[in-house]
This record gives C-alpha cells, sequence and structure tokens, in this order.
C-alpha cells in the first residue's frame, strides 16, 4: 500500500512540486516552487492556481526536473507556500494515499478528509457569531407569525428548543433555512447575536480530577500484558479484545495508554457517537491528564486550535469520532477503536473509508499498537482473529462488578392489543416493568430508532402516504414544530387534514420518539422523561448536560435514539425497553442480521451493571428470528457460526467484497443510461463477462430512488480479491470522468 519509494520524503532539493488537489482527478499536479515560496516539503499546503481560480492542495513530492513531455513554459507557479513545516508526517501522506485507492477517490480528496476545515482554506482562525431568542412569543404572535412568514417561525420554533444561544452556522445546517430569517428577527429585536472566539481548551474552567485506577481482575490483567507487550518492543499488533458489557474494557483501554504515555508515545481513542464523548473524555482526563477532543460538534476554529496544539505535541491522548483517526499525534504508539462493529464508523461520503480498518493500516505504518473492542464484534473482525495471525483475540467473559449479564424477554407485539383503536407503543410487559421502577427509584433507558411523532401520515381508503415532493420518502410529523419534516432534505410542510388524493382523512401511522414520550407521560405522570434525540440536542454542550443530568439522578427514563444504545454506564438502571427490534431486520442489507444483533445486545448491556440486576424487555413482531432469539440469549458464538458460514455460502464479507456503485441524475433517462454504460464497461473487464467470480445486481432503483430532487440508480458488484484488482482501474476511470460514486460495503 505504500505509495512513495526512494527519497520521495528527503528534503526538497528540486523546483517542482507534485501537488494533490481536492478534486475527482486521480493525478497529481506538477508546479515550478519559486523562490518567495520556499521552503517547499511533502507535507506542506500550498495556494497554487488551478485554470483560473485559487486553491489549496498538498505537496506530495519534490522532483528535481519537470515531468517528461510537459513543456517548462507550461508549469504554473506556485503562488505561497502556507506552512513553514509539513503538516503531515510520511505515515500521514501514505495513509491518505491507500485511502484514495481503496476508496476509488483523488488523492487530493483522501488528504482534504484528513485535515479540519479551517486548514482546507486560507482562512484564519475567526469569530463565532452566535443568535438567541430574547422575546417570548405569545401563542397568538406565533401563530401570526407562522401563517405570514414560516420561516421565521421555523426559526423562532427551533430557538425556542435550544433555550440559549446557538452557533449562526450550526443553526443555518441543522434547519436548512439561510441567515435572512434571522436577520428580520433581530430587526424585529426578538433575536439577538453575539460573538466569540473558539478557545484552545474546551474544558478550560473545568476541574480535572484525579481518580485511582482499580484492582484489575485477572482477565483484565492478561489482557492489559498482552498489549503492553508489543508497546514495550515498539511493535505493530492488532488486537480484537471480545469482552461481554460490563467486562472492564475500557479500564484496560486507561491501561495500555498509561504505558504508551509513560514511553513517551501518544495515543488516539475512537468512540462511534458524539453522545458517548463526555463519559469517554471524562474517565480519560481522569486518568491520563489533559485530552484533545475532536468531533463534528466542535466549531471549525475549534476543531483547528486542537489539531494544531495536537500537532505541536501540547496534547498527547486524542478521543473523538471518526475523524480523530487522522489527528497529527507525534510518535503515536496506540489507536483504540471502542464499539469497533458500530456501522458509525463508516464514512459515507468521499472518502468512504471503514475506520477500523484505517486505524490497522495507520498502526502498522506508525509501528504502533491498534487495539479493537466490543461486546458484539464485527463479523470481519471476527474472522481476522480466528484466521489471521495479524490479529490477536483477547477475552473478557465476566462483569467486572460480578452477576451475570440480565434476562432479555422477546415480547410478541402480535398477541398484545391496542386500546383505542389507537397504535401500540408499549406493550403490557413494558408497562408494567416501568411502573415498577419507578416504584424502586430506579432509572430506565427506553430506545426507538426513529424521531419525531409519527413517521408516516397514511390514507387508508387509496393507500397512500404524504410524501416528500423531492424525496421519495414518507413525510415525519413532529409535534413540538407543528409541521411534516423530511429528514433528508429538511423540507417542511404543514399536514394535510385530508388526502389530496381521494379527499379522505389521513391517520398517523408508526411511532417515533416524541410520541413514546407522550405515550409514557399519560402512563405514569409522575414519572421524568429526558429525550434524546436531533430535535432536543440542539446545542453542543446538550449532550454532555443530558446524561449527567440522568446520571445525578434528575431523570428516572431515558428515551432516545441510537445515541442511547451503547457505551453508557449508569449504575441505576435496571430496566432496558427496545420499543421495535425488527426495524434493521427489513433493510435490504447482507448485514441486516447483524446490526439486530448487535443493538439488542448492546442495548441489554445497559441495563444490571450493579448489583441491582437488571432485565430487558425487546419489543418484536419476529420474536422466532435467529438473529433475535440468540441476542436474548446472549450467545455471540452461535450467532456468528451460523452467520459466518451464510456469509460464505454466498460470497459475503469477510470471504468476498461487494460494491455498491451509484449513480445520481437530476433526470431518470440519464441516470439509467450512466447506469448501463457503467455496466457495459465493467462487463467488458471481467473475462468471460460476469459469472462466478463476479456476480452482479442490477443496474437498479436503489431503496430510495429519487432523494433531493435527483433519480438514483445502483449496481451491486459481488467478486474477489483477484477480479476486483482487474476492475480497479475501470471504476477509477468512471469515478473521475463520470462522477460516479464507488463504495465498498
Amino acid at each position: 500500500m505504500d505509495a512513495f519509494q526512494g527519497s520521495l520524503f528527503a528534503a526538497p532539493a528540486g523546483r517542482y512540486a507534485r501537488v494533490a488537489l481536492n478534486t475527482p482527478v486521480r493525478r497529481e499536479f506538477a508546479y515550478h516552487i519559486p523562490e518567495h515560496a520556499e521552503p517547499v516539503e511533502a507535507g506542506c499546503r500550498v495556494k497554487v492556481s488551478f485554470g483560473r481560480r485559487p486553491i489549496i492542495g498538498v505537496v506530495v513530492a519534490i522532483d528535481d526536473a519537470p515531468p517528461k513531455g510537459v513543456p517548462v513554459e507550461r508549469i504554473k507557479d506556485i503562488e505561497a507556500c502556507l506552512d513553514a513545516t509539513p503538516l503531515l508526517n510520511k505515515s500521514l501522506l501514505r495513509l491518505s494515499r491507500a485511502i484514495a485507492d481503496d476508496a476509488y477517490c483523488s488523492w487530493g480528496q483522501a488528504l482534504a478528509a484528513m485535515l479540519p476545515a479551517a486548514l482546507r482554506s486560507d482562512r484564519s482562525r475567526r469569530t463565532i457569531v452566535t443568535v438567541e431568542l430574547v422575546h417570548a412569543l405569545s401563542e397568538k404572535e406565533f401563530e401570526t407569525l407562522e401563517m405570514k412568514f414560516p420561516k421565521q417561525a421555523k426559526a423562532v420554533a427551533y430557538l425556542r428548543q435550544a433555550a440559549g444561544p446557538m452557533e449562526v452556522r450550526e443553526f443555518c445546517n441543522r434547519t436548512g433555512l439561510s441567515k435572512s430569517p434571522l436577520t428580520t428577527l433581530h430587526k424585529k429585536e426578538w433575536v439577538k447575536f453575539g460573538n466569540k472566539t473558539a478557545v484552545i481548551d474546551p474544558f478550560a474552567g473545568r476541574e480535572l480530577v484525579r481518580d485511582t485506577p482499580p484492582q484489575l481482575t485477572e482477565a483484565q490483567q492478561n489482557c492489559v500484558a498482552a498489549i503492553n507487550k508489543s508497546i514495550d518492543a515498539k511493535h505493530h499488533q492488532d488486537f480484537l479484545m471480545y469482552g461481554i458489557t460490563g467486562s472492564g474494557k475500557t479500564e484496560v483501554y486507561l491501561h495500555a495508554l498509561d504505558r504508551c504515555l509513560a514511553k513517551g508515545r501518544g495515543g488516539i481513542v475512537l468512540v462511534p457517537e458524539i453522545s458517548l464523548t463526555p463519559q469517554t473524555v471524562a474517565r480519560f482526563r481522569a486518568r491520563s491528564g489533559d485530552v484533545a477532543v475532536l468531533h463534528s460538534g466542535l466549531t471549525d476554529a475549534e476543531r483547528h486550535d486542537q489539531w494544531l496544539a495536537i500537532r505541536e505535541g501540547k496534547l498527547r491522548v486524542v478521543i473523538g469520532a471518526r475523524s480523530a483517526l487522522f489527528a497529527p499525534v507525534p510518535n503515536l504508539g496506540i489507536i483504540i477503536v471502542d464499539e469497533e462493529h458500530e456501522s458509525t464508523y463508516k464514512q459515507e461520503s468521499t472518502p468512504r473509508y471503514q475506520a477500523r480498518e484505517v486505524a490497522r493500516e495507520r498502526a502498522r505504518l506508525e509501528s504502533a499498537v491498534c487495539v479493537l473492542g466490543s461486546a458484539t464484534p464485527s463479523l470481519e473482525s471476527w474472522q481476522a482473529a480466528i484466521d489471521s495471525p495479524d490479529m490477536q483475540l483477547l477475552y473478557l467473559c465476566d462483569r467486572v462488578a460480578g452477576g451475570s449479564l440480565p434476562p432479555v424477554k422477546l415480547v410478541d407485539m402480535r398477541t398484545e392489543k391496542a386500546e383505542g383503536g389507537q397504535w401500540l407503543v408499549m406493550s403490557s410487559q413494558l408497562k408494567f416493568g416501568l411502573k415498577k421502577i419507578l416504584e424502586k427509584k430506579e432509572q430506565a433507558i427506553l430506545f426507538l430508532n426513529q424521531r419525531g411523532f409519527s413517521p408516516a401520515w397514511y390514507c387508508r381508503p387509496c393507500g397512500k402516504t404524504i410524501s416528500c415532493e423531492t424525496c421519495d420518502v414518507a413525510l415525519t410529523y413532529h409535534r413540538w414544530r407543528k409541521k411534516a419534516l423530511c429528514h433528508y432534505c429538511l423540507k417542511e410542510e404543514s399536514m394535510p387534514q385530508c388526502c389530496p388524493t381521494c379527499g379522505h382523512k389521513v391517520e398517523m401511522i408508526g411511532v417515533g420518539t416524541e410520541r413514546v414520550e407522550d405515550s409514557v407521560q399519560r402512563a405514569f405522570p409522575g414519572a421524568r422523561i429526558l429525550r434524546m434525540d436531533r430535535d432536543t440536542m440542539l446545542r453542543r454542550e446538550s449532550y454532555e448536560q443530558a446524561l449527567k443530568d440522568f446520571g445525578d439522578g434528575k431523570y428516572d427514563i431515558l428515551l432516545g435514539t441510537q445515541m442511547v444504545a451503547k457505551g453508557l454506564d449508569f449504575p441505576k438502571v435496571t430496566l432496558v425497553g427496545v420499543l421495535n427490534a425488527d426495524t434493521a431486520l427489513h433493510q435490504p442489507d447482507f448485514r441486516s442480521s447483524e446490526r439486530c444483533f448487535n443493538l439488542i445486545a448492546q442495548v441489554a448491556g445497559r441495563a444490571g451493571r450493579s448489583s441491582l440486576g437488571g432485565e430487558v424487555i425487546v419489543q418484536t413482531w419476529m420474536p422466532d428470528h435467529p438473529a433475535l432469539l440468540t441476542a436474548s440469549k446472549h450467545d455471540y458464538d452461535k450467532f456468528s457460526v451460523v452467520e459466518l458460514q451464510e456469509r460464505k455460502d454466498f460470497g459475503y464479507p469477510p470471504f468476498g467484497d461487494v460494491l455498491r456503485i451509484s449513480f445520481e441524475s437530476q433526470h431518470q433517462q440519464r441516470a439509467i443510461a450512466m447506469a448501463n454504460e457503467a455496466y457495459e464497461a465493467l462487463k467488458a473487464v471481467v473475462p468471460g463477462g460476469f459469472g462466478q467470480t463476479t456476480e452482479y445486481l442490477g443496474p437498479a432503483p436503489p431503496p430510495i430512488e429519487r432523494l433531493r430532487g435527483k433519480y438514483r440508480r445502483q449496481l451491486l458488484l459481488k467478486t474477489n480479491r483477484q477480479q476486483l484488482l482487474l476492475l480497479r482501474p475501470t471504476l477509477y476511470k468512471l469515478a473521475e470522468q463520470q462522477g460516479i460514486v464507488v463504495d465498498p460495503l
């Protein structure tokens, strides 16, 4: 995977730089280095002219001579070098090239993903503009505003929920509105703008409270000893730590990181969700001191400052979501990927990489240790640990606090009866369980991966749903906004009382977190309910404050989407309820069973983490599904054996490669034509055409055929590594020339 040979990274002695630009073009561009731009080295950012516009690129190599066949007079000068020393070292440059090759994008696109937004442009640190609602509108005022100026009303409704100042840029991104409604509201003196400067330390003003490491169990000691052996030897080694929920994986991480720091090396800790960051950061700060935090919840200026502090060696421990993997930690010694099975580690925009695999590659390039941890390892990692000498398997089979995993009850919703013809939210068993925990003053977590009040509005006589005009999806009703919202394009509409097709009355179907909150509150009026989803976690501090409040006992029930399903540790939680366990099983995805199993197992792990014990209630319409049955018994071994055999029989990962090739256009026929042309081009490359070694599905419409006004087609290729190497040049060409998306699944 090495992209460089020889003296490519030596001090620049020549006058020409190869520059990777953030464009789809899969090649580097030669520029002359004038004296005023020196010094220029590989890994530095430079400002150059590309066509008629200035652009920021990254130097990937220095040459003593111009490229062959290119007239010297046609080679442009570098306008300016933006860095006195390289921003990216050898390992990160090599890593970016490997990502570009595996993700079917250009080197410049991969490099852009590694840098904070502020460093992808020639911007200095900026002042952050905030906005805050200062006028308490009456209901009559709001109704009048909604009728005359719906965008202003939308802005007011959102700021009401924020309950404090929020960044204007964040507001625009979340609402889909421009700044214009805010400007008008400011003239009315209903909102006020403010300014603040980003700070390097997001923990400024917070006391650093150290803790004392607990006594390790024998299993934890064995894991730490194995990891420390590789750290001491400065030897690259991958570990898969399979530990049941509550077995003390985090404590193993902390001990391994301490050993790295003692050896003068740094570390990166990846978590799958921003919501997990506060708890993880608190534990690592208490043990390791000051840490850096990198995730999408920070402003561009804050990410920039954190990134530079890491690069300068001021902060040697980095905690964050997927993008934290690219933090420029000097002398990197360990990369920890917590909950490594999570789908959120897969980047869904260019470059489309799997952070788990990129972490292993970066660890190899840096002679560092990579630790993957999970109670439900991905089947790819599990198979690698079983078969490959490159991955060592570590076990944590018992809970640190003692006791066993909580019992899981599968409730067959087909036998439950709704009251008064209403859509059934809670089963009788879940209601009884909530009643018990409220009486005993304990806590519960309810999980439903669907926000809003109702996922769809349905006309029973004609069978139509109220759908988005630009996306082929049903609109979700959000009661707090009194609007129906498209969760893809963020378009809002007032919900009609009657079907626009036949005129009959429409009805709400399905359940979202808002509806669950309403139902639970009606059933238990005295219950203190905390809802965590994108609609309530509006401010960057919301996650941390919400989890702190729940941990302090200010709420009885924590209700939320996927952000409450993993990694959280609350001793007083004795009941976990999963309201619709079947959602993942209905997805057209070969990983649907695995994701369903992981969800149940992970959510179940939030209960019974103390001497109080606990139970898990899973509501399902498919109680006999193998994934649900094995998850209810906490039997990962049985699930993995059956699922891996099925994957092997059909050639799915980890026993084969699957690529999704996507096409989109504002014109349906153009999307179809692009897909057909690509199919024929790929078929011509495969010896003997598609058949035994390379299979295809499509071209066909994806589950959502039209998204944000564009029509889509997709082609699925299932092949092996040897055939994939034959297909790659054609895929690279299609991605560059036609703008198609190639996504390794």
